[in-house]
């Protein structure tokens, strides 16, 4: 392997490696939730716990499950799962009928359900998940060139 080629594997390996790194601690973003006239704090995702909220979606005849599943994780402030917990508790001794949460995940149903679509958004973009970056194609012309320019430099 010549000089070049060797320092190039070297750099990629080192953004590889601060890549992988920086992917282990979640990101945060606080969001206004418009019908709470209130802010949350959300999480980024791993993609373990997409591949969850997936499954969930593909499995359930709630198509928005997999929404509630994914928002149910990411909100960290309030938390969600405390919440259910506490008003659970408050509720245990009421008939099923009488009751506001059944199941945990059931706390999700306090946002709007345009609401919850759009959380799961931000927590995906904020996972990415999915992104707003395209990526492109170099054109040929400009790789040659580049190319060409590299060998130029080596003579």
């Amino acid at each position: 392997m010549n000089k070049e080629k060797s320092s190039l594997l070297a750099e990629f390996a080192k953004k590889s490696l601060q890549r992988l790194e920086s992917k282990k601690r979640p990101r945060y973003r606080t969001l206004h939730i418009p019908s709470l006239d209130m802010d949350i704090k959300i999480r980024s995702i791993a993609m373990a716990e997409y591949l969850e909220c997936h499954d969930i979606f593909k499995n359930s005849n709630d198509e928005d499950r997999g929404d509630k599943n994914c928002v149910y994780m990411a909100v960290v402030e309030p938390n969600l799962k405390d919440t259910a917990k506490e008003i659970m508790a408050q509720e245990a001794g009421l008939p099923a009928e009488q009751k506001h949460i059944l199941e945990p995940l059931d706390i999700v149903n306090i946002f709007e359900p345009c609401e919850i679509t759009e959380i799961a958004m931000h927590v995906m973009y904020l996972s990415g998940i999915i992104g707003k970056q395209k990526i492109t194609t170099v054109e040929e012309s400009k790789q040659k060139a580049a190319e060409k320019a590299v060998d130029a430099l080596k003579n």
